[in-house]
């Protein structure tokens, strides 16, 4: 269902029936098992990053997405987000990090679950491509895009934008707030996604944005969604049926299944 080129999974649409994409879960499992029963034997799942955190089951949500990868693993594509961004020490680049306290009320230490959590995090993407159509990413994009092998091989810079860079309503490209990554103009999104020759951005990481339902902006390009309630949103999927794929805001906003 899609072919795997280092950082980048390239999806064959010619294969598939339906794409269930899920945003920032941060630790809401009723949203993740309820997302999960919509599964039919030819979907594609993707996840978009943020598995933990915040939530208060973290643990079992990777937990449940590592075991989905191993008995299906032509069937998910899970991303990294920026929670998932730890040195190879197993220390966050983000703060605050909740889920090192509940590794260690849950599985002994700290010590103990980081390396099964790096073999969890070894085996994201960074980014997912529907050919013609659209770019799933955590974060967002930057101007020094040109190709998919930039994607495939990206820099520690572009690597980091991609996990914490969100869209602006101001053309151009300015410093983030949050201290890591930047903002991109709707400019930015027009030009790189004309240069993969995509039509969208599909994207999680900012769930206040989408609190009920698919947040859309930059003249309908880029649609962020979220997948948990820890932000008092309404968590979703969208639901992409590959035979009549959305191609306006009110398609995208059709797709959208609750999960609460």
């Amino acid at each position: 269902m899609f072919e795997p080129r280092e950082s980048v999974a390239v999806i064959k649409p010619e294969e598939l029936e339906r794409i269930i994409v899920f945003g920032d879960i941060h630790g809401d499992l009723p949203a993740l098992r309820a997302g999960l029963d919509l599964r039919g034997p030819d979907d594609l799942l993707i996840f978009l990053g943020d598995y933990a955190d915040r939530g208060p089951s973290g643990i079992e949500v990777l937990e449940g997405i590592q075991k989905l990868r191993a008995r299906i693993p032509d069937k998910v594509i899970a991303l990294m987000g920026n929670h998932e961004d730890y040195s190879e020490y197993g220390e966050p680049t983000f703060m605050p990090c909740t889920l090192i306290d509940e590794a260690t009320r849950k599985r002994g230490s700290w010590d103990q679950y980081f390396p099964v959590f790096k073999s969890f995090i070894d085996q994201l993407f960074l980014t997912a491509i529907l050919p013609g159509y659209a770019m799933f990413v955590h974060g967002g994009i930057n101007s020094s895009i040109y190709s998919e092998d930039e994607l495939a091989f990206p820099g520690p810079a572009l690597r980091r934008e991609m996990l914490w860079n969100d869209p602006y309503p101001k053309e151009g490209q300015y410093e983030s707030m949050r201290g890591a990554g930047s903002m991109f103009g709707p400019d930015i999104s027009r030009t790189v996604l004309q240069r993969l020759n995509l039509r969208y951005l599909i994207r999680s990481h900012e769930p206040r944005k989408a609190t009920r339902g698919p947040y859309i902006e930059h003249e309908g390009r880029v649609i962020t969604t979220s997948s948990t309630n820890v932000y008092d949103g309404r968590p979703f999927a969208l639901v992409l049926n590959l035979q009549n794929m959305p191609d306006s805001t009110d398609a995208f906003i059709d797709s959208t299944v609750f999960l609460d």
